[in-house]
């Protein structure tokens, strides 16, 4: 099903080793500042479009440490 054009992006994120995903933020375009996250850890960031249709497949991860 198509759900149109992109309405938000859900920016998360997973610590180390970690399983489980986090949600690190939202931003409405495709640039953004996403603050407030922890520092001197290794951590993963993945993005997810979401539409009208829902959530999308999440994107190729990065990983950094902060």
């Amino acid at each position: 099903m198509d759900g149109g054009k992109v309405a938000s992006y859900k920016i998360q994120r997973r610590e180390g080793d970690a399983e489980t995903w986090v949600d690190a933020g939202v931003a409405l375009e495709l640039n953004t500042t996403v603050s407030g996250q922890p520092t001197g850890k290794r951590s993963a960031f993945r993005v997810v479009a979401i539409n009208k249709a829902g959530e999308g497949k999440p994107s190729n991860s990065v990983l950094a440490v902060l």
